[in-house]
C-alpha cells in the first residue's frame, strides 16, 4: 500500500494554506477598529440600560474575530489535516502505520516543508504545533544589513534568525526551517562587492558562503546566495572575500530569506 506522493501532499497543503491565508486576511480586515469597536460604541452611550445587557457580549465579539477560531469552527478545513492523518495511520500490511509521526513524520522523512499558513492552520485545528523544521516562513525576513564604510571595512547589523534548528522546536511563528538566502541591494556603486557571509547551517553549525553583488546593481536587485540546497538559520557576520573586490564606500545590501515556494489554490 503506497504512501501519498510528495507532489500530492504538497499540493493539498498549499491549497489549504492559501485558503487559510485568505481567512487571515479577511478576519484582519473586518477586525479593524473603524470608528469604534462594538464595546466602545456601547460604552459611549453612558446609558446603563444599554451598557449592562450589551457591553460584555459585544466585547466578546470584538475579541473573537480570530482566524484560527473561524477556520476551526466555521469551515471544514480541519478535514484536510485529519484525512491525511487517517491515510498515514493505515496499516502497511505488517501491522505498522504507512507513516509514523503523521504530517511531521512524512515531511521530515521526505525533507519537505509546508507553508507557515498551513502550520498555523494545523495549530488552530489540532491544538499543538507542527515542528519548525517542517515549516517555511511566509515573511520577508531580514537576517542582516551589510554596509561598506570607510577603510574600506564592513559594517554588519544583525537581524532575525530562525532559531537553532533543534528537532523539537515548535512552528510557533518564531522558529522556522532553514532557508535559502538572497542579497537585496539598497544602494550599489561602480565596483563589484565580493562578500563572505558567516552563517549557521540547518544543523546550527557555523560556516561561510560567498556571494558577489555586481557593480551598478539597481536598488531592489536580488542575488541568490548559493543554490536551493544551501539553507541557513542565521547570518552572524560578513567580511570581504580575500583578494576579492571590496566594492565602493556607501554600498548597502540586506540579506533576506527566499520563500521556498508560492502557495496557491
Amino acid at each position: 500500500m503506497p504512501l501519498v506522493s510528495v507532489a500530492t501532499l504538497l499540493r493539498v497543503a498549499d491549497r489549504a494554506a492559501y485558503q487559510y491565508e485568505q481567512i487571515v486576511d479577511t478576519m484582519t480586515a473586518i477586525s479593524q477598529q473603524g470608528t469604534d469597536y462594538y464595546w466602545q460604541t456601547i460604552t459611549d452611550t453612558d446609558d446603563p440600560d444599554v451598557e449592562i445587557p450589551c457591553e460584555a457580549p459585544y466585547l466578546a465579539v470584538d475579541e473573537d474575530l480570530e482566524p484560527g477560531m473561524a477556520a476551526k469552527y466555521g469551515t471544514l478545513l480541519g478535514n484536510i489535516i485529519s484525512g491525511m492523518l487517517a491515510h498515514f495511520a493505515r496499516n502497511d500490511g505488517t501491522g505498522q502505520p504507512l507513516q509514523a509521526g503523521g504530517w511531521d513524520g512524512y515531511l521530515t522523512s521526505e525533507d519537505q516543508r509546508v507553508s507557515q499558513y498551513f502550520g498555523d492552520l494545523f495549530f488552530a485545528v489540532k491544538g499543538y504545533y507542527m515542528l519548525a523544521n517542517n515549516v517555511f516562513s511566509e515573511g520577508d525576513d531580514q537576517f542582516a544589513d551589510v554596509q561598506v564604510i570607510a577603510g574600506p571595512t564592513i559594517q554588519f547589523t544583525d537581524g532575525i534568525n530562525y532559531g537553532n534548528g533543534a528537532a523539537t522546536n515548535p512552528a510557533n511563528d518564531t522558529y522556522f526551517a532553514a532557508t535559502q538566502l538572497k542579497v537585496v541591494v539598497v544602494t550599489m556603486g561602480a565596483a563589484d562587492l565580493d562578500l563572505r557571509l558567516s552563517v549557521k547551517d540547518k544543523n546550527d553549525n557555523p560556516t561561510t558562503i560567498d556571494v558577489t553583488v555586481p557593480s551598478g546593481s539597481a536598488p531592489g536587485t536580488e542575488i541568490d546566495v548559493g543554490g536551493t540546497s544551501d539553507r541557513f538559520l542565521d547570518v552572524i557576520g560578513a567580511a570581504f572575500v580575500p583578494a576579492g573586490s571590496t566594492g565602493t564606500i556607501g554600498d548597502d545590501v540586506t540579506v533576506r530569506n527566499i520563500k521556498e515556494r508560492q502557495i496557491a489554490l
